[in-house]
């Protein structure tokens, strides 16, 4: 009986490596979440650490394993790894991979993508995600890794199938030819959750609080939305207390400037006023003609996210090249030429700076207003 007590007893501790936020580094066994603090056994001692003065845990050994390849995009900044989902009615299950099933009301989810990201693919995928529209669509993958959008009402999912109402019919769209849906009229949040949580099956968890709980219990997390969700510490690959979303349009840039196409000799302070590149909507930036911006990467941040289109307020205009710059290397461009809106994420964590920059080239700024919708550095 002894030794099976002292069996439970070592399996259920967790050895974790702490960050603080003035940088100090401990390593120790996890003994729980109290009301808003860490708790750890440091040589045989219990220290707790205020969740404001905590930046990262992670565990000393990593979990290996492998996740699923179908992803849920909840409004409030989560994304789920899922092995499967039902929607009925207005609540999609969620059934992440050896957690509890997740019930979401479907306007607090903005997408789901029942595919594998690539490279191919995923300028159109991100950028019809990140396009304004009123009517669910779904995503229909073509030969050549091409995208074809259908808008309609999304009415059930089901193992096998998406039902779509399409002019007052109802079809039943194959799940093995489809990219993913994406759901219209779902207001995106501003302010994701202060926690990020990461799982070793890929899911990221975007949590307002974490509820108490005791060291042999999984953690239990209030998401960003209301909704809440357990997790068993042994599954966890990180936990960052410092956000794990930083939107670009309520950063102050590092450097930022503009060159007129025709040069004048207006004040400089107006026409930076006029065309200097500035947040818009919210969580957009918006560029004029020969422009950049630029913008400091702080540690920890994995991967830059945004579209890109031209204003709705241009009609006619010249062609534009967009460009993307970490630490002085350019990582993408892209030729602007219609109204038809791009997409990507790009990694960044080996950098330090970002720069994005609109170029019209030779053909003068005539027009040229660049939207570069939620830019959006991501742990």
């Amino acid at each position: 009986m002894l030794t099976k007590t002292l069996l439970l007893f070592l399996l259920s501790v967790i050895p974790v490596d702490v960050s603080t936020t003035d940088g100090e580094s401990v390593q120790g066994d996890f003994q729980g979440i109290g009301s808003a603090e860490l708790k750890i056994e440091v040589d045989g001692q219990t220290q707790t650490y205020a969740f404001d003065a905590l930046s990262s845990l992670t565990p000393v050994e990593k979990p290996d394993a492998t996740g699923p390849t179908m992803r849920v995009i909840l409004a409030a900044g989560s994304e789920v790894a899922a092995q499967g989902l039902s929607l009925t009615d207005e609540t999609l299950s969620i059934e992440p991979r050896r957690q509890n099933r997740l019930d979401v009301p479907v306007k607090q989810v903005r997408a789901i993508r029942f595919r594998a990201a690539t490279a191919a693919v995923n300028p159109a995928w991100l950028a019809k995600l990140e396009d304004e529209r009123r009517g669910d669509t779904i995503a229909i993958r073509r030969e050549g890794d091409m995208l074809d959008f259908i808008e309609g009402v999304v009415t059930s999912i089901s193992a096998d199938t998406v039902g779509l109402e399409l002019d007052g019919d109802e079809i039943q769209a194959p799940i093995a030819k489809l990219e993913g849906v994406i759901f219209g009229g779902t207001k995106v949040s501003s302010n994701p959750g202060d926690i990020q949580v990461v799982d070793s099956y890929g899911s990221r968890w975007s949590a307002s609080e974490m509820l108490p709980s005791e060291a042999d219990a999984p953690l239990h997390l209030k998401l960003s939305g209301g909704i809440t969700h357990t997790i068993p510490l042994e599954h966890v690959e990180s936990i960052r207390w410092t956000g794990g979303l930083s939107f670009l349009a309520s950063v102050k840039p590092a450097a930022a400037s503009h060159t007129e196409y025709v040069q004048s000799k207006l004040d400089r302070d107006m026409l930076n006023a006029w065309f200097a590149p500035k947040p818009a909507d919210g969580q957009d930036l918006v560029l004029y003609g020969r422009s950049s911006v630029e913008y400091r990467i702080d540690e920890g941040f994995q991967t830059f996210a945004a579209g890109v289109r031209r204003d709705k307020s241009v009609r006619n205009a010249t062609e534009t090249t967009v460009r993307v710059f970490v630490d002085q290397k350019m990582v993408w461009e892209e030729s602007i030429n219609n109204n038809r809106p791009l997409g990507f994420e790009l990694p960044v964590a080996e950098g330090r700076r970002l720069k994005i920059e609109v170029d019209p080239g030779s053909q003068g700024d005539l027009g040229n207003t660049i939207r570069i919708l939620r830019p959006r550095l991501l742990r």
